[in-house]
């Protein structure tokens, strides 16, 4: 009696198990690990199979207009100037942007190499079908970088959006604590500090009156 409820239980922990581990190879979470991993390894052929730079940059060309000629500064044909301009460069820049990426996992001088499993236990994933919004955050630094990753056909789980206020956020601060630029933004919330009144102008005495 005590090994038919043994093996029952042995037969209900193993079905938990693959399902668990199903869930985790075909999900999102792989996706991150497998990124994580690339970084780690140093192999930016994994970590461009899950990272669509294309997309991501498509998703950002009304944060790039919205840089270089804001709104409430720039007229409509300014912007739409800027807007085509973006759009004959995008993937001449997507190239680019994959190379920087390449290289910069290739670089053997790199000492900042993150476990495989930190994206995963940095993310907390809210999966709606085929879509997944991804919040990678850091509590001690009071940090967040949400991320939309998208499931297709024959492909994998791959990264596919980057939420435009996150990004700018961290790149200011990237900018700020690496070479010291301060953005536009950061400099005009800077209190000023007040200027000296201007010195008296010298009053002429009864001597210094010219005369015969």
């Amino acid at each position: 009696m005590r090994r038919w409820w043994l093996w029952i239980l042995l037969a209900f922990l193993a079905t938990g198990a693959f399902y668990v581990t199903h869930s985790f190879l075909s999900g999102p979470r792989w996706a991150l690990y497998q990124i994580g991993k690339a970084v780690h390894d140093r192999e930016p052929r994994v970590f461009l199979a899950h990272v669509d730079i294309d997309r991501i940059l498509q998703g950002q060309k009304d944060t790039i207009v919205d840089m270089v000629a804001p709104k409430d500064r720039r007229d409509d044909d300014t912007r739409n100037l800027v807007r085509g301009l973006v759009n004959a460069f995008m993937a001449p820049l997507s190239d680019q942007l994959a190379a920087q990426v390449v290289k910069a996992i290739n670089d053997p001088d790199r000492e900042n190499l993150p476990s495989s499993w930190t994206l995963v236990f940095a993310a907390n994933v809210t999966r709606n079908g085929n879509y997944a919004l991804v919040v990678l955050s850091d509590p001690q630094k009071g940090q967040r970088l949400r991320l939309g990753m998208e499931k297709r056909q024959n492909r994998p789980w791959q990264v596919v959006d980057i939420n435009s206020n996150d990004l700018k956020r961290l790149a200011k601060k990237y900018l700020q604590d690496r070479y010291g630029i301060q953005t536009e933004e950061r400099r005009q919330s800077q209190p000023r500090q007040a200027e000296p009144p201007p010195a008296d102008p010298p009053t002429e005495g009864p001597n210094d009156q010219g005369g015969d």
